[in-house]
């Protein structure tokens, strides 16, 4: 797959797409239920029950059809994204030793959600910390995909925040956390950032302020109420001018800067199906679970273009199109 036909830089969440990055099923291994991974139910939640404290699960080996259902889900979403013109990139797979890194705190490992660990704004690269242990060594797949195009780019920037305390097993510890599905673009200079209980915390977007306001950024801290998984959790942008969201977790209105924006309100049943966790291709055309109708048909209403797919393996794993997607070049809006 060539990248010559893009450059590395995103300056929007709605701008036409030009290239990402999804995720991988491969060596998918999960640790045993606990509170950071709450957000997880049904047949998942059941499975990850079964293993011993401190212990993971080979997904593949333990459960194939949860495996299989997942693997085909993530491949719809890069076919896509291909049949739309995108390019697309995957994560490399885990060598060994990287697969036990901070294992004494969190067994597992993943590259399902390349949304997370990297986050490209504007022409900065930044490596994120995220708050579950088992997931902080993603950074290393996603990296080797994209160190020949920062590296053939001497505009780019490219950054990591601090790493997070060790914490002790069982505690993530205090942080500071930050992760991609908290970072939303708004504009050429504002950027929101989510503080949830479960993923990025004040330490974190407090990071991501230092860093970016000498280039001319604004970064507003938005407090998320309830054990929702990021900020896109639960709202996402569309196009300029218009929101999509679940209010009642930011504390029932838009945050600044958009805090005047047209908004498709979505009911506490649609956000916990991810409604707010599709992707837009440009201003028009938005990519979507296909079992959230009433939305589908909203989006129709405010002139979008509606794209459904079926990911509802995916979405059972707590994540819909956008977690498995880093967008790696987007054009402005």
């Amino acid at each position: 797959m060539s990248t010559s036909q893009f450059e590395l830089g995103c300056n929007s969440e709605y701008g036409e797409l030009k290239a990402v990055v999804v995720g991988r099923v491969d060596g998918l291994a999960y640790p045993a239920f606990n509170r950071n991974i709450r957000y997880l139910s049904g047949e998942i939640a059941e499975l990850l029950s079964t293993v011993p404290e401190g212990g993971s699960v080979d997904v593949r080996a333990a459960a194939p059809h949860l495996w299989e259902q997942l693997a085909s889900a993530v491949e719809r979403v890069a076919e896509t994204f291909e049949q739309h013109g995108v390019t697309v990139l995957r994560p490399r797979e885990f060598e060994p030793r990287e697969r036990d890194y901070l294992g004494d705190l969190q067994q597992g490992a993943s590259l399902l959600y390349p949304a997370d660990p990297t986050y490209v704004l504007g022409k900065h690269v930044i490596e994120t910390c995220i708050r579950r242990p088992f997931r902080r060594k993603e950074v290393w797949a996603t990296r080797n995909v994209l160190q020949p195009m920062i590296d053939a780019d001497p505009e780019v920037r490219h950054v990591a925040s601090p790493r997070a305390e060790l914490g002790v097993a069982g505690d993530e510890g205090r942080g500071p956390f930050l992760e991609g599905g908290d970072i939303i673009i708004v504009g050429e200079h504002d950027v929101l950032c989510g503080n949830t209980d479960l993923t990025s915390n004040s330490g974190g977007s407090d990071w991501l302020r230092r860093y970016l306001e000498p280039f001319g950024y604004r970064v507003h801290t938005v407090p998320v109420t309830g054990t929702w998984l990021h900020l896109l959790g639960v709202m996402c942008l569309l196009r300029e001018g218009l929101a999509m969201a679940y209010l009642p977790a930011l504390g029932g209105s838009l945050p600044a800067p958009i805090a005047d924006w047209d908004v498709i309100e979505v009911t506490e049943e649609e956000t916990r199906m991810l409604a707010t966790v599709g992707m837009n291709l440009d201003p028009r055309r938005h990519i979507i679970d296909e079992r959230l109708e009433r939305v589908i048909s909203e989006l129709e209403r405010h002139g979008m273009e509606p794209i459904p797919i079926d990911i509802e393996h995916l979405s059972a794993w707590g994540g819909a199109v956008r977690c498995v997607t880093l967008p790696i070049s987007r054009a402005t809006a």
